[in-house]
């Protein structure tokens, strides 16, 4: 039997991660190490981790590694680097997996042996009361890890040739790494398909997350990465290019509160990226725009719809 390399990369997440870990433990598969990366922890990680080394054996073993606060690229990559395992699965120290997680995905990889990866469907919610979100099989896996719906970095699977390939993970990103690191992945000559199985519970909590702690500067550095990467491979499509641009759209529509600066930077991208996008929907904006031009009518248009904000939270930016 193959070994399956678990990396969890933490901070001050005790409470959260006792969870995350005897989900790991509980898996039907073995044999399993588990890499805990702590990342500069001032809580009672460390005496959490110890009580569960206890539990180890000639199949399940627990690798404990300290280190000094860089973020959770530097984490996973450190966890990376340390595992032994020929499949490698990642988990943030608040998901858990399900039981038989880890033994259907390697059987799967097993019986299709050009797949590099596996994932599939996931839980979000808590353990009492939690929705089903469902993955898919695409042709275009580029498109569909950009644009579609994001795949929980936990529900995948990869073989270590394939995590080896794709590089480290980019400490540079703050907003969308998992993305990023599948889409490397593919560019790297990834295959990564579909199994319709339940892989785990996303769990939802009031601790910060990565996703609430990012604006649009951040946004926009991951999509532009990916637009230059794309491009160097002649794979950055019109088609692709206005998919993104609704992410744009997506994404403004959540980040009003930010400086006006940042928001028509942002939307100087997503014009950039789609010419033909309108921002607004009342016709006298084209007027305006007609007259003054593009930089000014945006400019005049963000500072009215932040002002219309002030007063009414149900006011659509399309105004």
């Amino acid at each position: 039997m193959k070994w399956v390399s678990v990396i969890i990369p933490t901070f001050n997440r005790a409470a959260l991660l006792k969870k995350s870990i005897q989900s790991v433990i509980e898996q039907t598969y073995r044999p399993v190490e588990c890499i805990i990366v702590d990342d500069g922890s001032t809580d009672d990680t460390s005496d959490l981790i110890h009580e569960f080394k206890k539990l180890a054996n000639d199949n399940f073993s627990i690798n404990y590694i300290q280190k000094e606060n860089s973020g959770v690229q530097a984490a996973r990559n450190a966890g990376t680097a340390a595992a032994i395992g020929d499949f490698i699965q990642y988990l943030d120290s608040d998901d858990l997996l399900y039981p038989d997680k880890l033994k259907n995905q390697i059987e799967f990889l097993n019986h299709h042996p050009d797949c590099d990866g596996v994932f599939g469907d996931w839980q979000s919610g808590d353990e009492k009361k939690s929705e089903m979100l469902k993955a898919f099989a695409s042709n275009d896996l580029i498109a569909q890890f950009l644009t579609d719906r994001c795949i929980a970095n936990f529900s995948f699977l990869m073989r270590k040739e394939i995590v080896k390939k794709t590089g480290d993970w980019d400490i540079t990103v703050k907003r969308n790494q998992e993305i990023d690191f599948h889409v490397r992945a593919v560019l790297a000559g990834g295959n990564f398909e579909y199994q319709g199985i339940t892989t785990g519970l996303w769990r939802t909590h009031d601790e910060p997350r990565i996703a609430n702690t990012t604006g649009l500067s951040d946004f926009h550095y991951f999509f532009n990465k990916m637009k230059i990467l794309l491009s160097e491979k002649g794979l950055f499509t019109k088609e692709l290019s206005t998919k993104i641009a609704g992410m744009y759209v997506w994404f403004l529509n959540l980040h009003w509160h930010e400086s006006q600066v940042e928001i028509y930077r942002f939307c100087l991208a997503i014009v950039k990226l789609e010419p033909e996008r309108k921002l607004y929907s009342n016709k006298k904006w084209d007027l305006f725009f007609a007259v003054f031009g593009r930089k000014l009518g945006l400019k005049f248009w963000i500072a009215i719809i932040k002002l219309r904000k002030r007063f009414s939270s149900k006011t659509n930016f399309t105004a």
